[in-house]
């Protein structure tokens, strides 16, 4: 009918698609994604491909690509094609993560947001250790010839750096938390480890991350982590949730309201010192002080 579109050629949206759609994706917590991955799998498969999978006897590590060439056997599309499938619908999801550091308040984050790499701010909380405590008394008379021939002043410039699970920063990258900022530790060296554990508490903090703010080729990476997950679970059965070394690089603040919580970790393990175990003498803040008198 002239002037009217046809209703009936809109193609309707993808249901198994929408399971994403405000989904929080939260990848040590398997009932957040688990599920819905299965049914948006559901049109896929291969006829009596899902029950041929389910009954397959393997022996393959959690990390090996083995399961997605399982799993390849028993789709119509290509693994490839999935995962560019999957990573673009995740696009209506969110991701929860978690970022590393030490800072003497966990409050700034929930009223200010994470702001991005910005070696200015860097150079002032230097300037302000170095004046403040004694024992960076040595450093008082050149730290701007130290500023000054900082090689690697502009080493993350306008970056943020969150993961996906906080597991393998707890076990193998604790110095983030023990030291706080990678740039200050590059600036001072390790002589200033002892000051910069007095400066502030460790704190890990929780944000949730939309997936289209994740670059793309990021999204397909995790995309093709999911995939491999599933389908390792669904061979195998319920078994440990492996821990996943997976960052994302942002080139944008994340705001407050994306803060959705932190904490402060009890022990950590120090990668100077062969991962010696640490624990924090105060794992509060004043903002954990104040919430709980609230």
């Amino acid at each position: 009918m002239d002037g009217e579109s046809d209703l009936s050629d809109v193609e309707a949206p993808t249901p198994s698609a929408e399971v994403w759609r405000g989904r929080r994706v939260h990848w040590q917590d398997r009932t957040t994604w688990f599920g819905a991955l299965e049914t948006w799998l559901e049109r896929e498969w291969r006829p009596g491909g899902k029950a041929r999978l389910q009954k397959r006897k393997l022996d393959l590590c959690w990390d090996d690509s083995g399961w997605l060439d399982a799993l390849e056997r028993h789709v119509q599309p290509s693994v490839e094609t999935l995962i560019e499938g999957l990573a673009d619908d995740l696009a209506k999801a969110k991701l929860l993560t978690f970022h590393g550091c030490r800072v003497p308040d966990a409050g700034v984050f929930h009223r200010e947001g994470l702001r991005r790499n910005d070696p200015a701010e860097l150079e002032a909380l230097a300037r302000r250790l170095v004046a403040e405590d004694d024992d960076l008394a040595w450093m008082r008379q050149k730290i701007e010839a130290i500023i000054a021939g900082f090689d690697d002043r502009e080493r993350d410039t306008g970056r943020l750096y969150v993961c996906a699970d906080e597991r393998p920063q707890l076990d193998h990258s604790g110095h983030y938390l023990l030291f706080g900022s990678e740039w200050l530790q590059c600036l001072l060296g390790s002589g200033a480890h002892r000051a910069l554990k007095r400066y502030g508490t460790p704190t890990v903090v929780e944000v949730d991350l939309p997936f289209d703010w994740v670059p793309e080729e990021t999204r397909r990476e995790f995309a093709r982590h999911l995939l491999q997950e599933w389908t390792r679970v669904f061979v195998m059965g319920e078994t440990f949730s492996p821990a996943l070394d997976f960052s994302v690089i942002l080139r944008r603040d994340i705001p407050a309201e994306m803060v959705v919580g932190h904490s402060h970790p009890r022990v950590l393990k120090n990668p100077f010192m062969h991962h010696r175990t640490e624990r924090t003498a105060d794992p509060t803040c004043p903002h954990c002080v104040g919430s709980a008198r609230a």
